[in-house]
């Protein structure tokens, strides 16, 4: 059956269209690595069973991706899944938004592992949401997320951008005044982003029917560097899918300011806001310059040995991926954590490139293995009688 885009969905579209636009993490290429002994947790069958249709989509003109596009985000609700908006809040001030999913049969009085589902740099929920359901389907609890400033998603203090020059001075500590004011959409942060996780963990572990125990995550592109970035501070996650991103190991360290970033950061202080930048692949935006300074804070590479051996993780990755260099870093992320110990998988989708697996062949064989996944190391429903 063709997929559609879902009346509600289309509806929430059109109120975030004006925030809207898709940028994949950036990541360092790291040189190949050997897989020859890495275990493999679930099957890759699935990725043989569909060669013909994968070989098709990378090739063919019609799967050529630049960035994932609206007939990409399209879904049907699967047989008696549900699905509801929510909302939810940061630090106890900030309401983000989510739509969460819930399986066919589902009774609070039992026990279902439970998902956050999270997208990339510059893009919406909404175009995520299709993995969200595809979860729901195999009886997981699942909710996809807006991040801070994005999609139906408020705005922090700190995105506020002032539209006349701020003529105080220090002399009068307190004033009252009347501001013209924006406020500010497409935030890049990944600090804050992280918090956003771990906020709809909470929220996940709050609401009836959950197992508080059996919590997991996905995340695509720069939501994957973010989620590896959660996995390293927040041990509740207990599985984790990245998808078409990688984590290099590399060393920790303070990092240091010149340039353009300093005046920058100067100007910030000192004025209350600073320099914008264009973004995106989908739709280009204007978003703060300091986000190149500010997602250094949550590098994940100098984090992997944090990341505890409880914690099964999978990368989901593009053999022709343009943007981070292919699986290499996927590889490189994977190798380092089965050292230590912690299940660890790379599956790579052959043939496709970044924006690819997000629609087709290579939706359905990502959602597919993803959902296995979590079926290995969450589990499913248990009976609460």
């Amino acid at each position: 059956m063709q997929s559609v885009v879902s009346l509600s969905a289309l509806c929430r579209f059109a109120v975030a269209l004006s925030s809207l636009c898709l940028s994949p993490a950036f990541a360092q290429v790291p040189s190949g690595q050997d897989r020859s002994r890495a275990p493999a947790f679930i099957s890759e069958a699935i990725l043989s069973e569909m060669a013909s249709e994968l070989a098709d989509q990378a090739v063919n003109p019609q799967w050529k991706r630049e960035a994932t596009i609206p007939e990409d985000w399209g879904y049907s609700l699967p047989q008696g899944v549900t699905s509801r908006q929510t909302s939810f809040f940061v630090d106890g001030g900030v309401r983000l938004q989510g739509r969460l999913f819930l399986p066919a049969g589902f009774d609070a009085a039992d026990r279902y592992p439970a998902l956050v589902v999270g997208h990339g740099i510059n893009a919406l929920a909404i175009g995520i949401e299709k993995y969200a359901a595809a979860f729901a389907a195999r009886g997981f609890v699942a909710m996809s997320i807006d991040y801070q400033s994005y999609g139906f998603s408020d705005s922090g203090a700190d995105e506020l951008f002032l539209l006349d020059p701020d003529r105080t001075s220090d002399e009068d500590p307190v004033v009252t005044e009347r501001r013209r004011v924006r406020i500010k959409r497409t935030n890049l942060n990944n600090v804050e982003e992280v918090k956003a996780f771990r906020a709809a963990v909470s929220y996940l572990q709050g609401e009836p029917g959950v197992d508080a125990e059996r919590i997991g995550a996905w995340a695509t592109s720069n939501g994957g560097t973010v989620l590896a970035t959660v996995l390293a501070t927040d041990a509740r996650i207990k599985a984790a899918v990245i998808h078409v991103n990688g984590v290099m190991p590399s060393k920790g360290g303070a990092r240091d300011l010149s340039g353009e970033a300093l005046a920058d950061a100067v100007r910030r202080v000192r004025t209350g806001q600073g320099a914008e930048t264009s973004a995106g692949f989908s739709f280009k935006t204007q978003v703060d310059l300091w986000y190149r300074t500010r997602n250094r804070d949550a590098a994940p590479g100098p984090l992997l040995d944090r990341i505890p051996t409880t914690t099964a993780v999978l990368f989901l990755a593009a053999e022709k991926d343009e943007l981070i260099g292919g699986n290499r870093s996927a590889l490189a992320g994977s190798a380092a954590l089965t050292a230590r110990g912690a299940p660890s998988q790379v599956v790579t989708f052959p043939g496709l490139t970044h924006f690819q697996p997000y629609s087709g062949a290579g939706f359905r064989a990502g959602s597919t293995l993803a959902g296995d996944w979590f079926v290995r190391f969450l589990g499913q429903k248990e009976d609460g009688r």
